[in-house]
Formats: C-alpha cells, structure tokens, sequence
C-alpha cells in the first residue's frame, strides 16, 4: 500500500489503487490459477449439451497439468454396476491398455483386502496405496508407467515412489461411489501434498455433482418420452 503518515488523508483513488495492484499479483500465484480451471469446469453446464466425457477428459487433464503429476486416470461406475477405468492423461498407451481390463466391485474400494492390498486413509474421500504395502503381483508389473523404477527405496517422507497412488472417491448425493480419480507422484519424485490432494478432492466433488446432474435429465428425459408415447394415437388396424 502507499505510504502515509498519520496525517495524511487515505484517499479513495489510492484505496482502489491498493485493490486492483493487489488483485493483479493473486491472479498470478497458483492457488488462483486452480480457482480459474475449477470455473472451466463447471462453464460446461452452461452448454445447452453437456458432455460427460469432455468434463472427465478435461478433469484429468488439468489435474495432471496444474498439480505436475505423472499421470492421472477417473474410473467410473458402469450400469452393471462394475467400477472400470474410463479416462486418462499421462499414462504410456501400453499400461493404459492393462488398466482398462481391470474390473472392480464396491468392495474392491474398501479400506483393505486381505493378501490384495492395504490403503491409508487420509480423508473421507482420499486415499493413499503406498508400494511397500502394497507390493505388485506376477505380471503387474505392465500396468505401472516406469517398471524399471519399482523396488526402489524411499529417501524421504515425502518423496513418491513408483507404485505409489492416490484415490479421491467420487459420489453421489446419497454418498454412494460414482466412481474415482487415481493418481501418482509429482514428475520431480514427490508425493503430493495436502493442498494438491485437497484440490483434487473438490474436482471429485465437482466431478460427482456433474454425473449426478446427467443421470437426473437422463432418467427426465426417458420418462417424458414414454410419457409422450403413451399418448400416442393407437395405429387403426387396416387388416
């Protein structure tokens, strides 16, 4: 702020100079940066059609850019109700393909499976699956983006290895599990801290409140069309 002596008068063009020079270096720092794509997100819904898959594909493409991640995969429920991976931003094409024949159940996501594996509950939404809990079976090794990397040892307390990954739970209203967001470490070696994970944690937010939102007009708009059927005229017979 300029600067002012007890006598001098504070006046209002200096006060709205204050504000605005203020405003300009916090739209610079990168907590603002994420405030700004969290608003691209949801702009989707002022679209007169919203496409679920532009929404997820964006998600994890500006989680993994905003947050320098290595990769970055949002799985969902499907009407069978089985839980797959569906989107994804970083992943080699290879280890891509292996995560996309997995097929979990609800139970798959509880907080440990007996000889599966063994998560850290963090929140009531996040999740960490760290390697040496967790270590991989025979022939899994393919579904890791860097293989050559595993069985390496941890330096630190916050550095991230490769085996390493997080889960921020997707849901529903009724706090039913629409889906997650797994991701790994930071590109520099790093987990991520608590501000990145609670960042992705409002993503899965908006995320559940935007598939919410689709299965609502779908069901809407299923209904109005049998409505409108059934209203229909029956077809004279001309036998």
């Amino acid at each position: 702020m300029p600067y002012t002596t007890h006598t001098d008068k504070v006046t209002s063009d200096q006060v709205e100079i204050y504000l605005k020079m203020a405003y300009l270096k916090t739209r610079r720092d990168h907590n603002s940066r994420v405030l700004e794509e969290f608003v691209t997100l949801l702009e989707h819904f002022q679209k007169n059609h919203v496409v679920l898959s532009e929404i997820l594909q964006e998600a994890a493409d500006l989680i993994r850019r905003l947050f320098t991640l290595r990769y970055v995969m949002i799985g969902l429920k499907g009407r069978d109700g089985k839980y797959k991976y569906e989107f994804m931003s970083g992943m080699r094409e290879d280890s891509w393909a292996a995560h996309r024949k997995k097929v979990y159940t609800l139970e798959s996501f509880a907080q440990s499976v007996p000889g599966w594996y063994s998560a850290g509950v963090i929140s009531k939404l996040s999740r960490v699956y760290l390697e040496e809990k967790n270590p991989l079976g025979p022939g899994y090794e393919t579904s890791v983006n860097r293989p050559v990397l595993l069985s390496q040892q941890r330096s630190s307390v916050d550095s991230s290895l490769e085996a390493d990954f997080f889960n921020a739970l997707i849901k529903g209203q009724r706090d039913e599990l629409l889906g997650w967001i797994e991701y790994s470490g930071t590109v520099s070696g790093k987990l991520p801290d608590v501000t990145v994970i609670r960042n992705v944690e409002v993503i899965a937010s908006i995320l559940g409140v935007a598939i919410t939102y689709l299965e609502r007009k779908r069901a809407t708009l299923k209904s109005e069309s049998q409505q409108d059927d059934s209203t229909l005229p029956s077809t004279p017979n001309r036998g």
